[in-house]
């Protein structure tokens, strides 16, 4: 990083000071109104996020609630400094970028950030396992993020961090909630949980969530339905077990949902087609498509957590098993015979010319199975010494199939479509520990290693619909690869006048493994069957305090050194390009040795305003690096913006009556960056936000809200023949009822 990178980058921390200065200015002495604390335990122990030496964002209950809530990964990472949200359209295949890793969405890579629920890692599998489905945000307790590298303790793939989802548990006294909203797009949705205990020793938690709607903003007038209509059903049992030095818990729960699905709105430039010399595009919110967009998905989930004190340190058995079942159906070639016919009568079709087939249509079918088994003892601190060990087990077997189908041409040999079928066995097991000494009250030096042995197979070929023979060349795939890794962190923290600083150097892994899907005969650019681990070591420095009483910050700056840089690429393909006119093939490769740095401000802050309370956070990043060796030396990394930014302010007063208002307003932006390896197209910048108020009174609580209040339209996604747009303005109304 060059002095003038760091002199520009480090202004964010001064902005981030000055907006929130003002807040800390209005608040008076001798109040009551403090800096909420969170525990987090992201290090497979109980510890304060303040305490921690390690840059990352934390929310608790009630500051979920307070937001109305966590719907989806990408609700959860506006809130959260240097994270870009890869949006595909289709939750299923969109990915997590930490720091700038994790950039092969829609490919067969797994992601470049830890996935965990209750600590137990849930990601792998070709569809739906680079982002947390539905069922993971329902009755959540807390979220907790760490940004750099965790391979140390998390293992695979915490290169850009670790995301860390714990649901509310079994508590030994009765409550619960019962939650009903009416949103626009006819969406209406429930939600009840009830907690209860039996005796002393025995509680229990059911919880139960169902939402339908049936409209949306993008409408196919051909199949009269709407890409972005959802359904979901959301079944939870848990049982908690409390006798002195033992706890157990176990948790089941079964989530089915219909997603929002693939849209693409089909644009070719004038000028850049010789079947459309003039171009041709389809409406922004009205595309017109033959073959369903519809994206699917069904979670069963069971785990059990085992604790027994033995005095000298708390073991932990954590088991899970968690069976995935995702689907992406869309319309391969974007367009329809009615379509097609428009085009054509408006005179749009180069005289000689023919226009592409409008009966090509695509399926992803995935079944992921994972189980996993983490068995760890913390051990209590002795004198100076702190000290933990641990072994996992991960079991990821995945079953996908990749359906082309379209009408029988002399081309295509009188076939009706091909169905790529694979089967992916993953077996991983590792050993950790960590260790650290305070070698005064100040001064303590941590190590953190794992090592990890991983053992991927794959069986995977392509087969004619019609003759169920193999169909084309290179799609028989028989292989293996087995790969050892040794993760470690060794992290100094120093705390002087309040502060706790910190200097840290650690090493992460990002598991390679295969390109499922070797596109079409037809392509211009041929797709590799393999790709390696992608390597990082990385280097940080940080701080974290109070700046005042109510006011508290953490700042840090890192430059991270990554061997084998996983990135996105594609098979050439494009809807209406005469040689392959289909949608384009994505898959990963490995683009060398890069350089990734940034630096990294959050500010938390609580004060007296207006008669009522506030808190909030700002936070803010400045990301940069490239690509130092191979054909794309030289170039920035995709899907990392140069710029991030977010805040979120709760507030709430007493009214009249015992009536108690509230409003809480979030926000994110990005600036800078480019969507893939080519450069070109650009990032597109947006600034959003959230608003939601509303009164409360005893248990009751009504609220309306307000997603995308500016109604912010931006690309999420531009190629050379398709753009996607991002969600308009929803809004809507809440009522919840708790004891």
């Amino acid at each position: 990083m060059t002095r003038t990178q760091v002199l520009k980058s480090a202004s964010i921390v001064a902005i981030c000071c000055a907006m929130a200065a003002p807040a800390y200015a209005q608040t008076t002495g001798g109040s009551d109104v403090e800096l909420e604390e969170v525990v987090i335990t992201a290090r497979k122990r109980e510890e304060s996020l303040r305490e921690v030496p390690a840059a990352g964002t934390a929310f608790g209950a009630e500051q979920i609630q307070a937001m109305g809530g966590i719907a989806n990964t990408q609700s959860l990472l506006s809130n959260v400094p240097a994270v870009n949200f890869a949006n595909t359209s289709n939750p299923v295949t969109s990915e997590v970028s930490i720091r700038g890793s994790g950039t092969s969405r829609a490919t067969a890579a797994d992601s470049a950030v830890g996935l965990y629920r209750n600590g137990v890692y849930i990601g792998g599998g070709y569809v739906g396992g680079r982002t947390f489905s539905k069922p993971d945000f329902f009755d959540v307790g807390a979220i907790e993020v760490l940004r750099g590298v965790q391979g140390a303790l998390n293992g695979r793939n915490a290169v850009g961090g670790s995301i860390n989802i714990v649901s509310q548990r079994p508590k030994d006294k009765a409550e619960g909630f019962a939650l009903i909203e009416a949103a626009n797009n006819d969406r209406f949705e429930g939600q009840l949980v009830v907690n209860q205990p039996i005796n002393e020793n025995w509680a229990v938690r059911l919880g139960a969530n169902l939402m339908k709607q049936s409209k949306g903003f993008y409408y196919n007038p051909v199949r009269d339905e709407y890409f972005d209509r959802q359904e979901t059903e959301i079944y939870r049992a848990q049982v908690a077990y409390d006798n002195g030095p033992f706890k157990a818990n176990l948790l089941v729960e079964h989530g089915r949902d219909q997603l929002p699905g693939l849209m693409y709105q089909l644009l070719i430039p004038a000028g850049t087609n010789p079947i459309y010399p003039r171009g041709v595009f389809q409406d922004k919110y009205n595309v017109s498509w033959n073959h369903p967009s519809s994206a699917k998905q069904q979670v069963n989930y069971a785990e059990l957590t085992l604790d027994y004190d033995l005095g000298f340190g708390t073991l932990t058995s954590t088991s899970a098993l968690r069976e995935r079942r995702s689907q992406n159906a869309y319309d391969r070639d974007a367009t329809s015979p009615q379509f097609l016919a428009q085009v054509a009568a408006a005179g749009l079709v180069a005289p000689g010319q023919v226009q592409g087939d409008p009966n090509l249509g695509g399926s992803q079918n995935d079944y992921a199975r994972v189980f996993f088994q983490d068995v760890h003892l913390a051990g209590n601190p002795i004198g100076g010494f702190s000290w933990l060990g641990g072994f996992e087990y991960y079991d990821l077997n995945d079953k996908y199939q990749n359906t082309l189908a379209g009408p029988p041409t002399a081309a295509n040999g009188r076939s009706i479509g091909t169905v790529g079928v694979s089967r992916l066995d993953f077996v991983s097991w590792a050993a950790y520990g960590s260790a650290g000494y305070d070698f005064s009250e100040a001064f303590n030096v941590t190590a953190e290693g794992r090592y990890t042995s991983d053992d991927k197979d794959l069986v995977s070929n392509r087969i004619d619909f019609g003759t169920g023979r193999p169909s084309g060349t290179g799609f028989a795939i028989d292989t293996g690869r087995k790969t050892h890794d040794f993760s470690y962190n060794v992290t100094a923290s120093y705390k002087l006048a309040g502060w706790l600083t910190y200097a840290k150097i650690g090493t992460a892994y990002r598991a390679g493994g295969f390109n499922l899907a070797l596109g079409d005969p037809r392509q211009p650019i041929a797709i590799p069957a393999t790709f390696n681990d992608e390597k990082v070591m990385s280097y940080e420095v940080g701080a974290k305090g109070n700046l005042a009483r109510r006011l508290f910050l953490s700042v840090s700056a890192y430059q991270t050194d990554v061997d084998d840089l996983l990135v996105q690429g594609d098979n050439g393909c494009r809807v209406g390009f005469v040689q392959c006119p289909v949608q384009a093939t994505a898959f990963a490769y490995n683009a060398g040795k890069a350089e990734l740095w940034g630096l990294e401000a959050e500010l938390t802050f609580a004060a007296e305003l207006f008669g009522g309370t506030a808190r909030g956070t700002i936070g803010g990043s400045r990301q940069g690096g490239h690509i130092k060796s191979g054909p794309d030396a030289g170039k920035a990394g995709p899907q990392r913006p140069d710029w991030t930014g977010t805040f979120n302010l709760n507030y709430q007063r007493d009214l009249f009556d015992d009536y108690v208002g509230f409003f809480n307003i979030k926000g994110n932006g990005r600036w800078g960056g480019v969507q893939e390896i080519a450069q070109t197209p650009k990032l597109e910048d947006y600034q959003m936000f959230d608003v939601r108020a509303g009164v409360k009174r005893g248990p009751w609580e009504v609220s309306a809200y307000a997603n995308n209040a500016g109604d912010e339209a931006y690309i999420v996604f531009n190629a050379a023949t398709t753009r996607r747009w991002n969600l308009p303005r929803t809004y809507g109304a809440q009522l919840r009822y708790a004891w």
